[in-house]
């Protein structure tokens, strides 16, 4: 508890209650974890705690349910997750809000996005098609209630075609993974900084992985580093890891002194790519039309100036923005008069 103490930075005198409440927030996702440290060291739990170390619990058993039925859709990976969680102390649970699952192609997933739609209340998805030179990948998104409690946060599963997708811009898709289960670990979690800043519980991740990493095997993960693009993002966790006395390892202090060249030879790579025309990943989202354009197996429909998905949880209007114009909400309205436009 002393070392989460120290991530989250929150003093040794601060009652545990709210130690608890920052590690929930979104920019640390630790509070499965501070609930079973809690358990594991002794403190007090009462019918709070015990309650809210049932539900991580539930949740955990659920999400490996989950990768057991995507595994009989196809050879279905989870991506960091339990994979990471062994490298946690026993007993102490690593804080997960979702499962992430790599397919290994989209019939595949597809198949799996349908058996988790037939088994689970799912009421929300969310799905983007990403296009790079020579490849066509999927990530999907499923959401529905927990069923633990309505003031829990949703349960979650992602499908994904590719691990490493990039920046959309400098840094293209990457099929496939390194076979070390370390790499790949530190790897994804290095790619997760191309949509958000490094939180709480990736700092406990990168230490965790960085420690298990035999020394004979820092010279692949430099590779892996330049192989994959990666050598900012990983340089940048091992300087934050550092950043905490109480994670900081040989191995963090390695990685933060002998990537510093190679993340920034990255650096100039990528800026030379931005200064190039042409190339790139496009990136299109998924606008909901409802569950009459519901497609099995999924296809693309392609029309001018129209792209619509269907696919076993509904159709959707594949948009480069965020922001659809009126005129492409109106043309989809008009050429599937079933669909429906969110409210």
């Amino acid at each position: 508890m002393e070392t989460v103490r120290a991530v989250l930075g929150v003093a040794e005198d601060i009652r545990l209650g709210l130690v608890l409440e920052r590690a929930g927030r979104r920019e640390h996702r630790l509070s499965g974890t501070v609930c079973s440290l809690a358990a594991v060291e002794g403190a007090r739990l009462g019918r709070l705690g015990e309650a809210l170390l049932a539900a991580e619990h539930a949740r955990h058993e659920e999400y490996g349910r989950l990768a057991d039925l995507a595994r009989g859709c196809g050879r279905a990976e989870v991506l960091k997750g339990a994979a990471l969680e062994r490298l946690y102390p026993q007993g102490v649970l690593r804080s997960s809000r979702d499962v992430d699952l790599l397919m290994p192609d989209e019939d595949a997933l597809w198949r799996a996005v349908a058996a988790v739609a037939a088994s689970r209340p799912v009421d929300e998805a969310r799905v983007s098609m990403i296009e790079s030179p020579g490849r066509r990948d999927w990530a999907v998104a499923l959401n529905w209630p927990s069923p633990e409690s309505d003031l829990d946060h949703p349960y979650a599963v992602e499908f994904f075609t590719a691990a490493f997708v990039g920046d959309h811009a400098t840094v293209p898709v990457r099929p496939g993974r390194p076979d070390d289960p370390l790499l790949a670990g530190l790897l994804l979690i290095a790619e997760e900084l191309f949509q958000q800043p490094p939180r709480g519980r990736d700092l406990v991740d990168t230490a965790l992985l960085l420690a298990a990493l035999p020394e004979a095997e820092r010279g692949a993960l430099r590779r892996a580093a330049r192989d994959w693009s990666l050598a900012p993002e990983l340089h940048q966790l091992a300087e934050r890891v550092c950043g905490v006395p109480r994670l900081s390892t040989p191995a963090a202090r390695w990685v933060a002194a002998e990537l510093a060249d190679e993340a920034e030879r990255e650096r100039a790579r990528r800026a030379a790519v931005a200064s190039a025309p042409g190339g790139g990943t496009k990136v299109r989202y998924g606008l909901f039309l409802g569950e009459a354009l519901r497609g099995v197996p999924a296809r693309v429909e392609e029309s001018p100036g129209l792209t619509v998905l269907r696919c076993p949880v509904g159709g959707f209007l594949l948009v480069d923005d965020l922001l659809v114009p009126q005129e492409l909400a109106e043309a989809a309205l008009a050429r599937y008069p079933e669909a429906v436009l969110p409210d």
